[in-house]
């Protein structure tokens, strides 16, 4: 059995005496693309940047390729692209100079596909980085990215500055970048649609800890509404006792599945102790529900 390709054990940080990360666990295997959610100021930028070594940690132990950052050998330092939430820098220089001169670090610079993306994403080689729209600019970090080839990708809100067809267009780039590559892309992404476009496996940061992680197929398969039929309220207990969003009703009750259950779905509504009704939520209802939010 391989390592993982990120290892996470008792992750704490914190800012003076606010805590961000709280004993947070994660494991993220070679080839997966994960989709990385959670509410603003839930602590995803600061999760990514740790893990990119941009962050020191109070307490805990990370790990790539089963090594730590120090004895993590320049060889696999430069297989690894990242793309921050906020892009500051190069303002003064031409979008191809920038090109040009950050594959200059890299030995597996493509420049064939590098300037195969910025010619598909329209970017004017000879213009200014400082001229460019948000979206050109995160975009032209994208390109940066993904022309290293990297074996692994962190990517922080990606997509924000992107209309929809740059997004479609990028996130193509992903699953072609992993199908050809194994590559492993962990990114964070407030639109959840962008997750069932691209995504393998979606983690939900919340309380400082990876709250769920589930196979995105598997998830989307068992997250359902129940209406539980009885000849009086149902107070939540026993068999139910861990469904979500559990509201005794006239005659039974209704709740959320929003973990996969162990037995599966259909053995699950099957083997209840009441007759159930089974209605599909969409993964955007799924990411509300487990944040404490109506939908």
């Amino acid at each position: 059995m391989t390592s993982p390709i990120i290892s996470i054990r008792n992750l704490r940080k914190s800012y003076s005496l606010n805590t961000v990360l709280s004993d947070l666990n994660w494991e993220i295997e070679q080839g997966d693309i994960v989709g990385l959610v959670g509410k603003n100021g839930s602590g995803k930028s600061t999760l990514l940047e740790t893990i990119m070594n941009l962050r020191d940690i109070d307490y805990g132990t990370l790990r790539l390729w089963d090594m730590s950052w120090s004895d993590l050998p320049q060889s696999k330092r430069e297989k690894i692209g990242f793309v921050s939430q906020d892009i500051k820098g190069f303002e003064w220089m031409k979008v191809k100079d920038f090109l040009n001169y950050i594959g200059g670090f890299f030995p597996s610079w493509d420049s064939e596909y590098c300037n195969r993306l910025r010619d598909r994403w329209n970017l004017d080689p000879d213009k200014k980085i400082r001229k460019l729209s948000g979206g050109q600019a995160q975009i032209l970090h994208v390109i940066q990215a993904l022309s290293i080839r990297p074996e692994l990708m962190i990517l922080d809100e990606p997509v924000a500055h992107l209309d929809p067809s740059m997004r479609r267009q990028f996130l193509g780039e992903l699953i072609e970048l992993s199908c050809e590559s194994n590559s492993t892309v962990v990114f964070s992404s407030h639109i959840v649609s962008d997750l069932e476009r691209v995504a393998n496996k979606v983690a939900l940061l919340k309380d400082g800890k990876i709250a769920h992680y589930h196979q995105l197929d598997e998830l989307k398969a068992n997250i359902v509404q129940l209406k539980i039929a009885s000849n009086k309220p149902l107070e939540q207990s026993g068999y139910y006792r861990n469904l979500s969003n559990w509201q005794s009703q006239d005659s039974g009750a209704t709740a959320t599945i929003t973990s996969p259950v162990s037995e599966g779905l259909k053995e699950y509504v099957s083997n209840a102790p009441n007759e159930i009704i089974v209605t599909p939520i969409s993964l955007e209802d799924w990411y509300l529900e487990v944040n404490n939010e109506i939908f």
